[in-house]
């Protein structure tokens, strides 16, 4: 599908983006996962692709930057190596094949399922429910269009009769006659067909229905549909609700004051599992997923990544955004070939960046461990702070300290308490083992709390590199000792 974004330019936080830097070429994975802030244009980019798929170019003029007076200009290139463009207001070519959960389709399809109509017909209404309603639905729009074509005929030769003459008059009338005969032939065929879709979609939705279910069972126990009613150019749905029957139009009861937001999210989330599970060719899709745990309770998480894990080894490209960098984590645990990237702002505009999720979401004493350790590696070309490096070495021991003797060491006590500890340990105390580390601990105590902020000069105390090079591998050496 996608194979590389080229540059993305006066759309939203993207003022003036251009891949191929070191942070990131630009070139997609089959599985790609982008972790963003609010306000750093992850939703611009969902919109972005929204637009190349429906056909609506106000998903990109909406977003255009503020305060620019320069064009959108947006270039990527797909995995034919074709060159997909957006410039003077257009694309130079459409994708369908591409599904997108985000908040829109939480706010389109949470009270009623849209199956589109001949104007806009719809995902769900032209791809899901199969050929024989895709024929139906083809032959019908093709009987509207030569409808709407006999319908001005009309008009126009109505027009001419005002002027004709009698001779003329009689002909031109003969031949609104007949485009009016054509034109109830045709009302009567799209009536036939019509009648014919409507049975089609209506056998989907039992299938549709039990499908929902299937997938609202993971997310909330107290949600049922009972019923999927077509109606129009959408499904009308009944919901169980803690055993009370509610239809998605009733007056009496309103959906929109009884959901939770974690119940509407739950709804629609199953609505688009259901039709990606329902698709017979979803490995000739692009499948986006932006901010799907979004008023789920933590307890759906683990579900929902197994759900998304599934969907991404079937479909051909799978894209999940996320502001919840854990979430992002715990979805690559799954997926390890995952391309990890996060967005950023430069100062200047919003860029992707390869990210290190793993080590990103390191804590604690993991964390400081790493700290020490790149440090010894790179040196002062690291991406850590001499001052933030020093800092590290005593959490490190405590942290230690803290795991080892968790019954006698509580988060009050620090790397001074536990030396006294050592200090006046007997031959029967658990920390006597301790005292051939104790010079070692003292000394190294005795180096970082020079730098620590409870000393008010700390920060003029200059830092040697080589010398805190030593004492952080010290440091390591001590933890395999104690």
């Amino acid at each position: 599908m996608f194979h590389k974004i080229v540059h993305i330019k006066n759309v939203g936080k993207f003022s003036n983006y251009n891949s191929g830097s070191d942070k990131w070429n630009g070139i997609f994975k089959k599985v790609s996962t982008i972790y963003a802030e609010n306000g750093s244009g992850k939703t611009t980019f969902t919109q972005i692709l929204k637009s190349i798929s429906e056909e609506d170019d106000e998903y990109i003029q909406k977003r255009k930057s503020l305060g620019s007076s320069a064009p959108i200009s947006i270039q990527i290139i797909d995995d034919h190596k074709k060159t997909i463009k957006y410039a003077s207001n257009h694309w130079n070519i459409h994708i369908n094949n591409i599904e997108v959960f985000d908040f829109l389709f939480v706010e389109s399809n949470v009270y009623l399922i849209t199956l589109g109509n001949y104007e806009n017909p719809g995902t769900l209404f032209e791809v899901v429910i199969g050929d024989e309603a895709i024929k139906l639905f083809n032959n019908i729009k093709n009987l509207r269009t030569e409808r709407k074509k006999l319908t001005q005929r009309r008009r126009n030769l109505r027009l001419k009769i005002k002027t004709a003459d009698e001779a003329d008059k009689y002909k031109l009338e003969c031949l609104v006659q007949k485009a009016l005969n054509q034109s109830s032939l045709i009302n009567a065929e799209i009536t036939r067909l019509e009648k014919q879709l409507s049975i089609v979609a209506e056998d989907f939705g039992k299938i549709y229905l039990q499908k929902i279910n299937e997938y609202l069972r993971y997310f909330s126990t107290n949600l049922e549909l009972t019923k999927l009613n077509k109606k129009g150019s959408k499904f009308v749905y009944f919901l169980r609700i803690s055993n009370y029957d509610v239809r998605s139009e009733s007056d009496s009861v309103s959906l929109r004051h009884t959901l939770s937001e974690g119940e509407k999210n739950a709804l629609a989330l199953s609505f688009f599992l259901a039709r990606l599970a329902l698709k017979p060719n979803i490995e000739d899709y692009l499948v986006v997923f932006d901010d799907p745990l979004s008023s789920l309770d933590y307890n759906r998480r683990n579900v929902t990544i197994n759900l998304l894990s599934n969907f991404a080894r079937k479909a051909n490209q799978f894209i999940l955004l996320s502001h919840d960098l854990n979430f992002i984590k715990d979805f690559t645990l799954r997926v390890p070939d995952a391309l990890n990237l996060k967005i950023v702002f430069n100062g200047e505009t919003s860029i992707f960046i390869e990210q290190d999720v793993k080590k990103e979401t390191l804590t604690g004493i993991f964390k400081d461990l790493l700290v020490l350790d790149t440090f010894i590696k790179y040196g002062e070309t690291g991406e850590y702070d001499k001052r933030d490096v020093v800092r590290c070495i005593r959490p490190c021991i405590e942290g230690l300290f803290r795991i080892k003797y968790f019954t006698y060491i509580d988060d009050t006590k620090w790397l001074g308490d536990i030396i006294e500890f050592i200090k006046h340990a007997d031959e029967h105390s658990i920390f006597y083992r301790q005292k051939d580390n104790l010079e070692t601990l003292c000394d190294i105590n005795d180096y970082s709390k020079i730098y620590h902020h409870s000393n008010p000069n700390y920060l003029e105390v200059p830092i040697n590199t080589e010398e805190l090079k030593t004492y952080c591998r010290r440091t390591l050496e001590l933890l395999t000792k104690i």
